[in-house]
């Protein structure tokens, strides 16, 4: 998908997806990825959602954000509590979507100035 009419004066917005592919402004990523406003991380998740671990999201809590969207891959699976209950006894709301859903939800809460962060796990090559 494709969301050529999103506008953002400034920060990071998901401009696409594909399998196996994330594209964030004009950039284009083949892994994993966590988005912030005025931020990305691109080697810091593991490639595949199932390898998660608490200390992968361990950072957020030092960055201010308030809302953490998890994109897990072409299907909705639900985090164990032992890797989000750290962020979410800090305060930090914890949602956990598709990717395509995380992506679209990121840019509306981007664009509404909310101080978001997108874990987004790149959906399946095969479609």
């Amino acid at each position: 998908m494709d969301f050529r009419e999103m506008q953002a004066d400034e920060g990071n917005l998901v401009r696409g997806y594909a399998p196996g592919e994330l594209r964030i402004n004009e950039d284009r990523y083949s892994d994993s990825v966590l988005v912030f406003k005025n931020g990305l991380w691109d080697s810091w998740l593991p490639s595949r959602y199932a390898d998660l671990e608490a200390w992968h999201l361990e950072p957020l809590a030092n960055e201010g954000v308030e809302i953490l969207l998890l994109g897990t891959g072409d299907r909705l699976q639900f985090p164990d509590p032992a890797i989000t209950g750290p962020l979410i006894n800090g305060g930090v709301g914890v949602e956990a979507m598709d990717t395509p859903a995380a992506c679209r939800t990121y840019n509306i809460l981007m664009s509404e100035d909310r101080i978001v962060a997108a874990a987004l796990f790149v959906t399946d090559e095969s479609g």
